[in-house]
């Protein structure tokens, strides 16, 4: 299965690269890449969500609510998660600076300047590309979350669980960690 993933996590990290390079050219006042295929970028994300969805759904099927990201990211290196944890606070004070800036706003503002909206849109493009990435690259590095774990007995457990939630039994394969 972890080589159907790879074509799928590439396409993210394109979409990255793209997004954050129409991103840059949008605040340096750049002409954009491309023109308006730059607006593709929204299509794309559809194609790489999918797979990544399913893929973290099962990563994370067994475990808590609360350890969602800590299980879909366990296969990534802590500097992908804090580069991906930073793009998101960028993205968010991005589109609240964007939003709040009152040249953005009033008649004919989009019109004249589609850089505002490039890069308002491409802030939230690179989350989403670049989470795609760190799930597809984690699941792609840690198989075995994709894998059901059980107890002695025979029991689901999540991939996080030190004792069997059913019957109390010690996880004895040492690997509690993910």
């Amino acid at each position: 299965m972890n080589i159907l993933l790879y074509p799928f996590m590439l396409l993210s990290a394109m979409g990255l690269l793209l997004s954050a390079g129409s991103h840059l050219a949008a605040l340096a006042g750049l002409p954009i890449p491309g023109g308006n295929l730059v607006w593709s970028l929204h299509a794309g994300i559809f194609v790489v969500w999918l797979p990544t969805v399913l893929v973290a759904n099962r990563m994370t099927r067994y475990g808590k609510r609360s350890d969602f990201w800590k299980l879909a990211l366990s296969g990534c290196p802590a500097w992908a998660r804090y580069a991906l944890y930073g793009l998101f606070g960028y993205a968010v004070l991005n589109f609240i600076f964007g939003m709040s800036n009152p040249s953005n706003h009033g008649s004919g503002s989009d019109a004249s300047n589609p850089g505002v909206e490039v890069r308002l849109f491409s802030g939230h493009w690179m989350v989403f590309y670049g989470a795609a990435f760190a799930t597809l690259y984690s699941a792609i590095n840690n198989a075995k979350l994709l894998k059901s774990r059980k107890c002695i007995r025979g029991h689901e457990i999540a991939p996080l669980d030190k004792f069997c939630p059913e019957c109390g039994a010690v996880i004895e394969d040492g690997n509690t960690e993910p």
